[in-house]
């Protein structure tokens, strides 16, 4: 018995050029607060513990133009 498998539909990402060998890697903070290696940066602004614990939980996102010196 044979199975067809179809060819992978071209995306976006197909059309970059491609990384240069001597370009550091680039990780996410994002990625590494949601693995866990950081803590998520809660503004200095936000003193209410709920809303605290939410952003260190991952529920809520605070975008960088919020947050430009960091926790």
């Amino acid at each position: 018995m044979m199975t067809a498998i179809l060819p992978e539909r071209p995306t976006a990402l197909d059309n970059l050029p491609p990384m240069p060998a001597t370009a550091p890697p680039v990780i996410l903070p994002g990625l590494l607060a949601a693995v866990g290696v950081v803590e998520r940066p809660v503004p200095r602004w936000i003193t209410d513990p709920d809303l605290i614990r939410s952003i260190l939980d991952g529920h809520v996102d605070i975008p960088d133009e919020l947050n430009p010196q960091g926790a």
